[in-house]
């Protein structure tokens, strides 16, 4: 199993969906997370327990935005989300993993891969590097997230010169998609010789 992690802005979503290209079963942490701020998510009350009523929206929806902006502007209810979402994310994940073929290679997307502890299930782990000025034009682009919101949630995973140390594996994405494609081919073709000695 390959665990991906990095910075917000860094790609790797984009690094995750290029080893599905190349074969690997894809998960994505995040993805799972979002599941849980739906409408019809099995965790409202815990959430508006943590945030309060104003988290709710007209329909009586989970609002996003506003959990996320809480959250990170407040250690204390960014570790209670935490100590509530991450545990679901890994038994939604341990299903999905033991629901594939045996011998199957699983990439994983985890932001936060080390901070939980979510490495030491991966065989190999991979951090997505970036210049934080190319993290930001890349968030900026997507909106819907302003520059103190960005710092804040960087400073709130580990630092990515950590990240990289801890890592079998280092992804450069500052240029462009065909030179990451080449990175992310080299790197899979590498796992794959590992794992068939």
């Amino acid at each position: 199993m390959i665990g991906i992690t990095g910075s917000i802005g860094s790609g790797k979503s984009t690094v995750l969906a290029m080893f599905g290209e190349l074969g690997a079963k894809t998960i994505s942490s995040d993805t799972i997370a979002r599941s849980f701020t739906e409408p019809n998510s099995p965790v409202i009350k815990e959430l508006v327990s943590i945030f309060g009523e104003a988290i709710i929206d007209a329909n009586g929806a989970p609002f996003r935005a506003k959990i996320a902006e809480l959250a990170f502007s407040d250690k204390a209810k960014l570790n209670a989300l935490n100590e509530l979402l991450h545990p679901l994310v890994r038994k939604s994940f341990l299903e999905f993993l033991n629901s594939q073929n045996e011998g199957s290679i699983i990439a994983w997307e985890v932001p936060l891969l080390f901070e939980t502890d979510a490495h030491t299930l991966c065989d190999f782990t991979v951090t997505v590097s970036v210049k934080p000025e190319v993290a930001w034009e890349r968030v900026m682009g997507r909106g819907g997230m302003d520059q103190e919101d960005f710092k804040k949630r960087n400073l709130s995973q580990m630092d990515l010169e950590k990240k990289k140390s801890l890592s079998d594996f280092i992804v450069t994405n500052d240029n462009q998609r065909e030179e990451l494609k080449e990175q992310i081919a080299i790197i899979y073709s590498e796992i794959k010789k590992r794992i068939q000695k």
